[in-house]
């Protein structure tokens, strides 16, 4: 058993070449009164697409039959050149495969293997040429802008603790800033939020100090039942790795586990 295969002319060209172009637009959509996204878009004409190449492939086996050897052939599929390029041979073959490898009684595995090792040579060779080609160099533009688009997006969010809808607010697809005066009221509202969590765990800290060395502190252990006790515990052991050393690199927690082992002492845990 073998492949064969054997390259074809098409009669018509591929229309669907890459989009010369990738635009931003302004959304229309204005939702709980926040400015407008900006998103983006493929425009512009497709490139031509030239090659009328196409490779047709298929399996032949051979058998004897009443002392004569015998020739079986099964299509799998023509390819053109632009499929071999962009897409895999699962991807253009799966279903020929598969009927091919019931007809023959064998595993798709062996007939997928068998034209594999044909292919991949002139599958490198092609796209040796495709990719000096300016559709295949545009297209890998546009790939690297969206894709340098939705890491600047991530870390966005992640600085400033909003969703993405948020960043294209403000940018757009090529990171250029569309609305600053939004832009400044996020950094505004991180800002604040930052301080009042800060003031947040500034008072909880000096209230826990005031009532570990207060007049409370003498005697509260025995003024706890078991139910009260546990829950306790389950305080501490929430906080303690909240603020463990080893678990906020970079930030220092001294002062937090310090208050919280005086206040493990204090309520007798």
């Amino acid at each position: 058993m073998f492949c064969v295969i054997q390259q074809v002319q098409l009669k018509k060209p591929n229309q669907y070449g890459a989009y010369r172009e990738l635009v931003a637009e302004r959304d229309s959509w204005i939702i709980n009164g926040k400015p407008p996204l900006w998103r983006y878009r493929y425009a512009g004409e497709r490139f031509d697409r030239p090659h009328l190449e196409a490779y047709k492939i298929s399996i032949h086996q051979s058998y004897r039959e009443c002392g004569r050897v015998r020739k079986k052939q099964y299509s799998i599929r023509t390819m053109s050149y632009y499929d071999i390029v962009e897409y895999s041979l699962i991807d253009c073959a799966g279903g020929a495969i598969d009927a091919a490898a019931k007809q023959l009684g064998i595993e798709c595995d062996t007939i997928y293997n068998l034209v594999e090792t044909k292919l991949t040579p002139l599958r490198e060779r092609l796209e040796a040429d495709f990719h000096q080609s300016e559709e295949y160099q545009t297209a890998k533009r546009h790939r690297q802008i969206i894709n340098d688009h939705i890491k600047t997006r991530l870390d966005f969010c992640a600085k400033y603790g909003v969703d993405g809808d948020e960043y294209d607010r403000c940018f757009d697809v090529f990171g250029m800033l569309r609305n600053e005066a939004y832009l400044k009221q996020i950094q505004r509202d991180h800002k604040n939020r930052q301080k009042a969590e800060r003031e947040a765990r500034r008072r909880a800290r000096q209230a826990w100090q005031e009532y570990a060395s207060g007049s409370y502190s003498s005697g509260l252990s025995s003024n706890y039942s078991a139910d009260e006790t546990a829950m306790l515990k389950q305080f501490y052991k929430v906080l303690s790795k909240k603020y463990h050393p080893d678990l906020n690199p970079g930030k220092d927690t001294t002062a937090e586990m310090q208050l919280l082992n005086r206040l493990k002492q204090v309520f007798g845990i």
